[in-house]
């Protein structure tokens, strides 16, 4: 008995412990879908790309929703700074090698499938110093990779990667050393589009850019915890072990903490002496190059630390003093007061009492006692994620002293706008603490480094004191001094006005060691309060001129609070003395860029300028497109620009892809320049005149997702595709593909939909679609050949017909034709859409957001009519969530089977989701799916499920071989990143592979309780692995990249395999015949067994034979025919049918649809080929109007248009005068009509037509059905809905104008209105019309079509004066009071001159009072009216 004790209570603990589990995942759930609602892009993934634009934001909306769908779900943000610490870990283990997966082995290597004639984003390039014929260029991708190629001159001259230098650093700048040009130095990160693009510090090379190392410390600390509140803090070294750290805050003045990567500040500490350090301390003690401990007390804190400095203290520690009562034990901001800050060169810091405490008693028990101070962020608030590490370098440059060489790099810290954390408050995340902020300098090639802080003091407007900026743009003048321009700090927010720290322009002192503010950009703004500030303007460029002519290119806002981009120029002493010109920017041609701003609201984000270095007139900018001047040094207030380049060529410009990030000019020889942008790279060998894309094999290309044809789609088949060039913009560019069993294409940023066709290679590209490609599928049937493709949300869903449509003007029967799918209206769902396809049902499914799906269908028979216009649709409700990924079974092929997954990791399967009416939806979770659903692929069957996380700090990857009513987790030893997508190999159940931010990753024990991944080397493995497509009749997997094109590999196996694959889909057979259908068998690695083939799903009535044999031995490829008998018994339906072949070690299956029809599908023994009614029975063949359609199945068996319907409405309101009256064009058969509907309590007996008239009369206003049968037909139904109206009662609203001199009218419930005013009749149709009053009294009324609506009366006195109405009266009068005062005041006199009475009344709107006289006697009266603006009085006679 006690046994069984202990079992129960076993039992219950497990089920107590599983409920825990469970409320726990529940709970995590709710935090996620908090943060998820609570992003800081909620908003902002609203708005257009144009809205985008004016508020600062990058156009594209991609990185913020991968922000959201990667974020940890309880962190409530990305943790991006995981990568970097992965590659460092992978990068120890690149010796570890296994074959077998697809670019692990030679024979399987990831091939490069282009695009190469499309590149990405690109910020910087240069020419390389060794080069003296000056063709070799250094390029960098901003998502990923450094490039070379050899001879830009050459357009045929291809890119090649660099593999010396991590594939997914976002490359910002690159240089090299004046006196060692095999030393090359490259820095990561771009700043301004926030954590967009993370970089990993300044990276190095010594031997012309072959191999690379890491110069300056970047990426993530890995020492260092992410923390989420003030973490600067003291701590004790010697004695070691003594105390916890003391947290401490920075003063308002005096030089910046060191931060990592260089040492933080270390020294022995010292007690002040006097105490407080209010007079000069104590020569007795030794404070040299100490830390001096000093009380809150007595003086200013800017005379205690003057006094340490005095004594030569390297840093001064002031700790609080409690102040009585009211005091608190805080962290004091230390300020400066009025005194000159320039004169503190020591840090000093502030502590709290108790912290002091501790030191204290430290100094005075021990003789020595030695602290470092850590500062980690320049904030000291809290509800701020501090991520430490270094991200973002924005420029580098080396400036030659003779033979010294100094490297020169500005690093910067940035800021995601804002998350909310589990208790939802708001949690901001900065990316580098901050400390790092400034410029760092080495001496020795990146040995050693040195920080040199910029700050400003202080900022009244922003209310932040010696702050650090970040530093921009680094340039060296003509006189070899170091100048520097910085960039808003994102603390305000990027899109507050309020730019903090931007716009300033620094120059150093001869030895570089000190930067001195020498201008400052600000831009006066007035707010929606009347409060006029200056602030300081955003992110900032500058160049040097060949005569020595400074520029800044700055970011600033008009008076709109639009951002607008700002040139001024000068010399460095105009700068000083405040006294620049300011130069007009440049004149866009497009329509939509206006005259004030060529970057079309993206100042912060393209913003370029470059001067020739040989000629003091050559000066270029750059916004969306490109422009120049060649009189810069004497244009004096002319404008000195000229456009040269368009985004799409148009003007009779030179094309150029849309918004530029960089100039590079030769310094050797200037007529040779290189433009970078979004779409690559540009090159001019005469300074511009002319221009042409170098994008061969710059595979840069930012890629959303893939798709790849069926390998028989396009085999002995020719079409011709037309798009637009993104190379040359010819938007009448030609790709022919011809017997082509490589077709494939994908999503891109920036630069639409983008079709490759090639044959084992990289291939250039068509744009089929522009701006953002989105989701791309291609059909699965090779004999319906199309692609769909999107542009964002569901705007512009379309499908590229590869059909080679006849019917159309302008094509030869040889061309593919786009049809539209959607509207280009159509904003419901996501930027970058999900979207699946069905190619057997001819329908897409798309995510419309809340948890629906549209479902577009009746499109893919290619009705020439339809090209132009939207699809037919539906809406698939039931879901929640966003859907994030969707699949459509492959096994299913009579509906659809859809799976189905939320960015709230719900997972969905719908099935007849073809079914527009209904459809069954089932959620198949587990309790463990925690995060957003990135990928939901089937596997083998139906049954197996793959299904992945996009997020950090989750498990990220499931499977199921029951449908999901069981889970597995299958993450094993896989690094904490996201997961993209995911893949099985069709030969080899246990490799599976997934794409990441670090590339392709594989397993090959994936039935194993905890899997183990390794990282697929070769290729493109630090790359983030968008989408991934598998070509199965091959194995070949087509994968795209975000920012390094699309590659391709192939599962393979070295084990004896084989696979069958059926050659139809599906096979119809009438009942009581046969029919043959072929099934391939492919054998690979010498397969020789035996293999035995057969059926499962047949009815008992169909018998099969197979030929050659059911069984025999198999070691080359093949087929096999079966042949299906039916009988006449054979039931009418669709059969789901396996075919299996089995052998010794492996079994196969492949799916076929058996469709069973019949000859006479209604039993009535009239065959189908003759039936007027094939489904319906029908022996007479009774067919009345001879159409051909028999009576018992036609809507209209006795002709069209028989019936003629006459209807009467109501004359008035509750007349119940209506009627209606029925015409019948045949008389024979006759009909039977019954009424219903109307209103309550009506009624109607049916009742035979005699004749062919029918009337009804006395009806009420109401909806009626009138239905009409006949006794020779028993399925005849014929209805019409009728309507009965009534007149609307007339609706008058009226406004009198504040002039008095109009009344405003708004009229409804008739045609015509009429207005009688003062007796004059005005007639009007217009439901909104003005009247002009006359002077003093209107009487108004406005009357309708009928009497019955009733009338509107109205009277207005316009006036200033007052008028009394009736007068004479016999008890009361009405007075009119003009002109807009609410309070009168009435006196009434006598004839004589008496007071009889005052009274103060409020004017009502229609300015009239009621005057009551009931109660005076016959005779002459004065009534006197005054207000503020009226002093009147009028003569009353009383009856």
């Amino acid at each position: 008995m006690k046994k069984n004790k202990h079992v129960i209570l076993f039992l219950i603990s497990i089920i107590i412990f599983g409920g825990l589990y469970f409320e726990s995942n529940i709970h995590k759930k709710f935090i996620h879908k908090k943060n998820l609602k609570n992003s800081p892009f909620t908003e902002t993934k609203k708005l257009s790309r144009d809205e985008r634009k004016s508020v600062g934001l990058p156009p594209d909306a991609y990185y913020e929703r991968m922000w959201e769908l990667t974020m940890d779900p309880i962190l409530g943000r990305p943790k991006i700074e995981n990568i970097y610490k992965i590659y460092d870990d992978q990068e120890l283990l690149r010796s570890v090698k296994t074959d077998g997966v697809p670019g692990e082995s030679e024979e399987m290597k990831w091939i490069k499938r282009g695009p190469t004639n499309v590149g990405g984003r690109t910020k910087t390039a240069m020419f390389d110093p060794n080069d003296s014929s000056n063709k070799k260029v250094f390029a960098g991708g901003v998502s990923g990779g450094l490039f070379v190629n050899e001879d830009i001159s050459d357009a045929d001259s291809e890119w090649k990667m660099i593999e010396g230098i991590p594939k997914n650093l976002a490359v910002s700048s690159i240089t090299y050393d004046p006196n060692d040009k095999k030393t090359f130095y490259v820095g990561t990160g771009e700043i301004y589009t926030r954590g967009d693009a993370l970089g990993n510090g300044l990276w190095k090379s010594s031997d012309g850019g072959i191999t690379w190392t890491n110069a300056l410390v970047g990426g993530r600390f890995n020492d260092e915890p992410v923390f989420s509140t003030n973490k600067n803090t003291i701590e004790v070294i010697s004695p070691s072990g003594t105390t916890n750290p003391i947290e401490f805050r920075q003063a308002a003045f005096g030089p910046n903490l060191n931060d990592k990567p260089l040492n933080r500040l270390e020294g022995n500490l010292i007690l002040s002496n006097p105490i407080n350090a209010c007079d000069d301390l104590s020569s007795s003690d030794n404070f040299t190059n100490k830390i001096v401990l000093i009380e809150d007390s007595g003086c200013p804190y800017f005379d205690k630390v003057t006094k340490a400095q005095a004594a030569g203290a390297k840093a001064v520690i002031v700790f609080g003093k409690n102040g009585g009562a009211d005091w608190v034990d805080e962290l004091v901001y230390m300020g400066p007061g009025d005194n000159d800050v320039s004169t503190i060169n020591i840090p000093s810091i502030f502590i709290k009492e108790s912290g002091g405490s501790t030191l204290k008693d430290l100094i005075n028990s021990n003789s020595e006692v030695s602290v470092r101070l850590s500062k980690r962020t320049k904030l000291y608030v809290d509800n701020r994620q501090i991520v430490p590490g270094m991200f973002f370098v924005n420029d580098v440059v080396v400036r030659k002293v003779g033979d010294q060489s100094e490297v020169y790099a500005a690093v910067g810290s940035a800021r995601w706008d804002r998350t909310a954390s589990t208790a939802g408050a708001t949690v901001y995340t900065l990316f580098g603490g901050g400390t790092n902020d400034g410029i760092y300098k080495s001496v020795d090639k990146g040995i050693t480094w040195e920080k040199i802080d910029i700050y400003y003091s202080a900022d009244e407007v922003m209310s932040f004191s010696n702050y650090p900026v970040i530093p921009m743009d680094l340039e060296i003048s003509n006189d070899n001094k170091v100048f520097v321009s910085t960039t808003h700090d994102a603390v305000m927010g990027i899109n507050s006005i309020g730019s903090l720290g931007g716009g300033r322009i620094y120059m150093s002192d001869d030895n570089g060691t000190k930067f001195d503010i020498i201008h400052e950009i600000r831009f006066d703004y007035t707010n929606s309060d009347g409060e006029t500030n200056a602030y300081s303007a955003g992110r900032t460029e500058i160049e040097f001129t060949a005569d020595n002519q400074l520029i800044a290119l700055a970011r600033t806002v008009n008076s709109e609070a639009r951002f607008r981009p700002t040139i001024i120029k000068g010399s460095v002493s105009d700068y000083i003395n405040n006294q620049v010109t300011t130069v007009p920017l440049p004149l866009d041609q497009s329509e939509n860029i206006n005259a004030d701003d060529f970057t079309r609201g993206q100042s912060n984000y393209n913003l370029v300028i470059e001067a020739n270095p040989k000629n003091k007139d050559d000066v270029f900018v750059g916004g969306i497109n490109l422009f120049r001047s060649n009189n810069f040094s004497t244009a004096g207030d002319s404008n000195p620009w000229q456009q040269f380049s368009h985004r799409s060529g148009d003007f009779g410009l030179k094309y150029t892809h849309a918004d530029q990030h960089g100039t590079v000019i030769n310094e050797n020889d200037t007529d040779k320049i290189i433009f970078t942008n979004d779409g690559g790279i540009a090159y001019s060998d005469d300074n511009g005149a002319s221009m042409a894309h170098r994008n061969k094999n710059y595979q840069t290309t930012q890629f959303y997702t893939v798709a790849v044809a069926p390998t028989e789609m396009f085999k002995n088949y020719k079409t011709k595709v037309r798009g637009w060039d993104p190379d040359t913009s010819n938007r009448d560019y030609i790709v022919t593909i011809e017997n082509s069993a490589d077709v494939y294409a994908g999503g891109t940023q920036d630069n639409g939909t983008l079709l490759m066709s090639n044959s084992g290679s990289a291939s250039g590209a068509v744009d089929i679609g522009s701006g953002d490609g989105a989701a791309t599928i291609f059909s699965t049937n090779p004999n319906n050949k199309y692609v769909v493709y999107n542009y964002v949300y569901n705007n512009a869903v379309r499908v590229l017909n590869m059909n080679n449509p006849t019917g159309f003007s302008n094509v030869d029967g040889e061309t593919s034709v786009w049809w539209r799918i959607s509207s280009n209206s159509d904003n419901q769902g996501e930027f970058i859409n999900t979207q699946a396809l069905d190619s057997n049902q001819g329908i897409i499914y798309s995510n419309a957001g809340l948890g629906s799906i549209i479902a577009y269908y009746g499109w893919d028979d290619f009705d020439t009519s339809e090209q132009g216009t939207v699809a037919d649709k539906y809406t698939i409700f039931g879901l929640s969530g966003e859907i994030t990924s969707m699949s459509v079974s492959p096994y299913t092929t009579s509906s659809t089977t859809l799976l189905a997954g939320n960015d709230a990791g719900d997972v969905y399967i719908v099935r007849n989701a073809n079914n527009s009416a209904s459809q069954n939806i089932t959620r198949i979770n587990s309790t463990d799916f925690f995060g957003s659903v990135s990928d939901i692929e089937f596997g083998s069957s139906e049954n197996e499920i793959f299904v992945t996380m996009y997020n950090y700090g989750v498990e990220n990857i499931f499977y199921t071989n029951d449908g999901g009513t069981n889970w597995s987790k299958k993450e094993g030893n896989l690094p904490d990143m996201p997961i993209y997508c995911i893949l099985q190999n069709p030969l080899n159940a246990e490799e599976v592979i997934i794409g990441t931010d670090l590339g392709v990753w594989y397993t090959k024990d994936f039935s194993s309780d905890k899997p183990s991944w390794l990282q697929a080397n070769a290729g493109m493995k630090d790359v983030r692995v968008t989408d991934m497509d598998l070509r199965k009749e091959d194995n070949t997997v087509f994968i795209s990249t975000y920012g390094l094109g699309i590659f391709s590999g192939v599962f393979n196996n070295d084990d004896p395999s084989f696979n069958i694959e059926s050659q139809e889909e599906e096979i119809e057979i009438f009942r009581g015949e046969s029919k043959s259908f072929e099934v391939k068998y492919n054998v690979v690695n010498d397969f020789n067994e035996n293999i035995a083939f057969s059926i499962e799903g047949l009815p008992s009535s169909v018998t099969y034979e197979i030929t050659p044999s059911s069984s025999f031995v198999v070691n080359s490829s093949g087929s096999v025919n079966i042949k299906l008998n039916t009988t006449t018994q054979t039931e009418v339906k669709s059969y789901p049918l396996t075919i299996k072949a089995e052998s010794s070690s492996l079994t196969k299956s492949d799916s076929i649809t058996l469709i069973i029809k019949s000859d006479d599908n209604d039993n009535d023994s009239v065959k189908n080929d003759v039936d007027n009614c094939p489904d319906t029975p029908n022996t007479d063949q009774k067919d009345s109007d001879n159409d051909d359609i028999g009576d018992v199945c036609d809507t209209t068996p006795f002709g069209q248009n028989i019936f003629s319907l006459l209807l009467k409405d109501e004359t008035c309101r509750s007349a119940n005068d209506g009627s209606m009256s029925l015409t019948i064009s045949i008389s024979d058969p006759k009909f039977i009509v019954a009424v219903t509907g109307g209103p309550s309590g009506f009624s109607h007996t049916p009742e035979t037509i005699e004749g062919t008239t029918w009337s009804l009369n006395n009806l009420q206003a109401a909806d009626y059905t009138v239905c009409l049968t006949t006794e020779n037909l028993d399925n005849y139904k014929q209805c019409f809905n009728v309507v009965i109206t009534e007149p609307q009662d007339l609706s008058v609203t009226a406004t009198v104008d504040d002039d008095d001199d109009y009344v405003n009218f708004k009229f409804g419930g008739s045609d015509q209105y009429y207005i009688n005013l003062n007796n004059d009749i005005i007639t009007t149709d217009q439901s909104d019309y003005r009247l002009k009053l006359r002077k003093g009294l209107n009487f108004i009324k406005v009357t309708g079509d009928k009497t019955c609506q009733g009338s509107y009366e109205k009277t207005v006195f316009n006036s200033e004066d007052i008028v009394l109405s009736p007068n004479p009266t016999t008890s009361k009068s009405t007075l009119y009071v003009g002109g807009e005062d609410n309070d009168v005041s009435l006196s009434m006199f006598d004839n004589a001159g008496r007071l009889l009475w005052v009274k103060n009344k409020k004017v009502n709107s229609s300015r009239s009072l009621d005057v009551i006289v009931s109660n005076l006697k016959s005779g002459t009266y004065y009534l006197k009216v005054e207000s503020k603006t009226v002093r009147k009085t009028a003569k009353l006679i009383k009856k």
